[in-house]
C-alpha cells in the first residue's frame, strides 16, 4: 500500500480508494457536490445525524448523475442500534437516504453506545450481535465490505477471534501526534485496511490546531513545496493508512487529492514518526507565543451559522482559527482594540 497507487486491495479482492472525502460535520449537499466535482470518489458518512447527513450525500450524488459503480460509499451504524436485529433493521435507512441498493462498506461506528446518544434509555447492546448482522449483509451482497470504527486494539483482537468474516476495514483517529501504532500493527498482521480520520489534527481539543501549526511540519512543508496538510496526508499514506480528509473549500479539496506526485524521504518520515505522543497543548502554547495575535474576525461567511450549530465545540481545531470572531476565541489584546 504505497508509492503512487491510488487504491489498495482489500483481503476479499475489492479495490479500495486510498483517499476519500469525510462528510462529518453535517456538510450540506453543496459542499459534497464540490467534493465530487473535485474528483473524490469515496464518500465517508454515517447514520448518526448528530454528526452526519446521509441525505445530503444522496442529494449530491443524484445531482451529479454519476454511475453508482464510480463512487465508493461508506456508512456506519448508529451506536444506539447495536444488536443483531436492530442492526438489520437500521441498515436500510442508509440505502434509502443515499439512493442506492448497496453500500461499498458498512462499519460499526463504535463498539458501544454512550452519553447523549443513548439518553432515551436505549440498551447498550453488545457489538458482537451487530457483527453477525454485518456478516449477514455481506453474505447477501448488500455490502461489498464490512468493518469497524473506533475499536481499540484489544477490542479488535476480540473481534478477530469471534468473526466468521474478518473485517476488511478498520477506521479510527490517526494524526502525527496520535499515531495508533498498536491498532495499525494488528491490522497489518491480519491484512486489514486501516483508514484514518481526523489526520489533520481536528480531534485535539485545543485553541488552535497543533498539527497544522507544528513547526516541524511547517519546515517539511517548506522543504517539499507542499502544504502542511499535503505533507501530513502523504505521511499517512506512506505509513500504510488510507485517509478521508474533510474540507469546506474547493481549493483545499483539490490540494487534498494531489498526494500521489511526490513522496517524503526516509528522514522526513522518521521525523514525523517521532512526533507520536507529543503534548498538543505544548505545541499550541509555543505556537501562540511565536505567532502574532489572531485578528478578531471570521474567514468564512458561514462562520456564525456554524457557531450557532455548535461547531465551535465540536470542531475547535478548525473553528477557533477560521471563525475566531463567531467562536469568541480572539486574542484578548485584539478584543480590547476593537
Amino acid at each position: 500500500m504505497l508509492s503512487n497507487a491510488t487504491h489498495t486491495t482489500l483481503h476479499n479482492g475489492v479495490a479500495f480508494p486510498l483517499v476519500g472525502f469525510g462528510a462529518a460535520g453535517r456538510l450540506p449537499a453543496s459542499v459534497l457536490e464540490q467534493a465530487l466535482d473535485s474528483g473524490f470518489r469515496l464518500i465517508d458518512t454515517a447514520q448518526a445525524t448528530e454528526w452526519y447527513d446521509e441525505s445530503a450525500v444522496g442529494i449530491a450524488l443524484k445531482s451529479r448523475a454519476l454511475n453508482r459503480s464510480e463512487v465508493w460509499l461508506t456508512s456506519k451504524l448508529h451506536p444506539r442500534d447495536l444488536g443483531e436485529q436492530s442492526t438489520l433493521a437500521a441498515f436500510p435507512t442508509s440505502l434509502h437516504r443515499l439512493h442506492t441498493h448497496y453500500l461499498d462498506a458498512f462499519l460499526l461506528h463504535y463498539p458501544r453506545c454512550f452519553g447523549e446518544l443513548c439518553k432515551d434509555g436505549v440498551p447498550n447492546e453488545d457489538w458482537r450481535g451487530s457483527w453477525r448482522a454485518l456478516e449477514e449483509l455481506y453474505e447477501r451482497k448488500l455490502v461489498r465490505s464490512i468493518g469497524v470504527s473506533n475499536f481499540r486494539a484489544a477490542e479488535l483482537a476480540q473481534l478477530l477471534q469471534f468473526a466468521h468474516v474478518l473485517p476488511h476495514i478498520v477506521q479510527t483517529w490517526m494524526d502525527p501526534l496520535h499515531q495508533e501504532r498498536p491498532l495499525r500493527a494488528l491490522c497489518a498482521e491480519h491484512g486489514i485496511a486501516f483508514q484514518a480520520y481526523s489526520t489533520l489534527g481536528t480531534q485535539h481539543r485545543t485553541r488552535i490546531n497543533p498539527v497544522l501549526r507544528h513547526p516541524l511540519l511547517n519546515r517539511l512543508s517548506e522543504q517539499t513545496g507542499r502544504s502542511i496538510a499535503q505533507v501530513v496526508l502523504r505521511w499517512a499514506l506512506q505509513s500504510g493508512a488510507a485517509v478521508i480528509p474533510r474540507a469546506a473549500k474547493r481549493a483545499h479539496m483539490d490540494a487534498n487529492l494531489r498526494l500521489f506526485d511526490f513522496t517524503l524521504n526516509s528522514e522526513q518520515m522518521a521525523a514525523i514518526d517521532a512526533l507520536d505522543g507529543t503534548d498538543p497543548n505544548a505545541v499550541v502554547t509555543a505556537a501562540l507565543q511565536a505567532l502574532p495575535p489572531k485578528p478578531c474576525d471570521d474567514e468564512d461567511q458561514k462562520c456564525q451559522a456554524w457557531a450557532d450549530a455548535g461547531e465551535c465545540e465540536n470542531n475547535p481545531g478548525y473553528m477557533h482559527v477560521t471563525c475566531a470572531g463567531s467562536c469568541d476565541t480572539c486574542d484578548e489584546r485584539d478584543k480590547h482594540e476593537l
